[in-house]
């Protein structure tokens, strides 16, 4: 599969095996292509519309054997992806079907066939002599039946902006979805919110955690909330928050940024030059003090924990970590560790020092290239 699928759906194709109809003769074998560059033909993204009414995206993947193909779609209304694995028949045609990460067990064993177990929908398409993909989409439940039309589609430009949504999984955890018109960038999107990734967790443990808590119980994953901070010139910066309840009902919070570059989907984590490392260490470290006596004349500790907060620096071997986007400013943690510090105090520090810089104080310590530099811009 495409690299730049989440590693849940991987985990699917990983089980699931499809079987591929077999021709009626020898001869209509011989008039179509083999079943291997049928796949290789159809693979690719496009757009159209089902219905003639809703409108939509799908690329397709082509796999390494048997005319598999895996891939995805989502409507322009909603841009929420729905993962498809499917194949190439002998015949030419190309069979599509719903794959949901929460009921595999439904779907697994499907092979174009028959109708796939509901709740899911499949496409039944045809290359045409334009190019084009051409027939039907048949939704499970009702066994509705709509024309379905694709063209190829190739994204122009970039995207200053990602569209944001949200998917719910086990009827308890959310994700924030991040879509752009270019489908290699947005699958790299979709993969680093992944929810099971995100929890930590596989999905047959997030289930059982989500059934613990339907039925009432309040330990386990509790779930990470997600905030948008920055979500311009091709940049986009999430702030998330997990929690976890331990059986003696101590809460756990882990709290941590994700910055992403629009325009290839990659993180951005490493942006300082290395020539201007040093010069960037000792601002953080003048930041790092001033906020440390700030925080300590707002709040009176003990002498231990004075004496641990006034021994923390930040140098090369205590770098700041986790950047951050605002509006208005670009943010690093610096993780304070000393030797007797208390659980309650860690919690209250867990992020108490961030060093705040704004666009223009970080500019000259960025990476010629860095995308970070599009903060400048007017």
């Amino acid at each position: 599969m495409n690299n730049y699928c989440n590693m849940a759906f991987l985990a699917l194709m990983l089980v699931a095996k499809t079987a591929v109809t077999q021709p009626s003769s020898g001869a209509e074998l011989v008039a179509k292509p083999p079943v291997r560059a049928a796949a290789t033909l159809v693979a690719g993204d496009y757009e159209g519309s089902i219905g003639g009414k809703y409108l939509f995206r799908l690329t397709i993947h082509e796999q390494a054997a048997n005319a598999q193909v895996t891939g995805c779609y989502y409507y322009l209304s909603q841009q929420k992806p729905i993962w498809l694995k499917g194949y190439v028949t002998p015949t030419g045609d190309l069979w599509l079907g719903e794959v949901h990460p929460e009921r595999p067990a439904l779907t697994k064993h499907w092979d174009g066939s028959r109708q796939p177990r509901q709740p899911f929908a499949y496409f039944r398409l045809r290359r045409t002599a334009a190019g084009t993909l051409a027939g039907t989409w048949r939704a499970a439940k009702s066994e509705r039946q709509l024309p379905a039309q694709l063209t190829s589609y190739r994204s122009t430009g970039f995207a200053d902006k990602a569209h944001v949504a949200e998917q719910t999984y086990f009827g308890e955890y959310t994700k924030p979805v991040f879509t752009v018109p270019d489908f290699r960038v947005s699958e790299k999107l979709w993969a680093a919110f992944d929810v099971a990734e995100i929890a930590g967790m596989t999905w047959a443990e997030l289930q059982e955690e989500a059934k613990a808590r339907r039925e009432g119980e309040t330990r386990g994953y509790q779930g990470t909330e997600a905030q948008v901070t920055y979500n311009d010139r091709g940049l986009l910066s999430v702030w998330l928050r997990s929690e976890r309840i331990t059986g003696g009902g101590q809460l756990f919070a882990q709290m941590w940024s994700v910055v992403l570059d629009l325009r290839t989907g990659e993180q951005l984590t490493d942006e300082i030059d290395p020539t201007k490392q040093a010069a960037f260490l000792a601002i953080c470290e003048r930041k790092l003090q001033r906020a440390i006596s700030r925080y300590l004349h707002e709040n009176p500790q003990d002498s231990t924990d004075v004496a641990g907060l006034r021994s923390q620096h930040v140098d090369a071997q205590h770098p700041p970590t986790d950047l951050h986007v605002t509006p208005d400013s670009v943010t690093f943690h610096h993780v304070v560790d000393y030797e007797g510090m208390t659980h309650f105090v860690r919690r209250d520090m867990e992020y108490e020092f961030r060093l705040a810089f704004s666009f223009a104080e970080l500019a000259p310590f960025l990476k010629p290239e860095s995308p970070l530099r599009r903060l400048l811009k007017r």
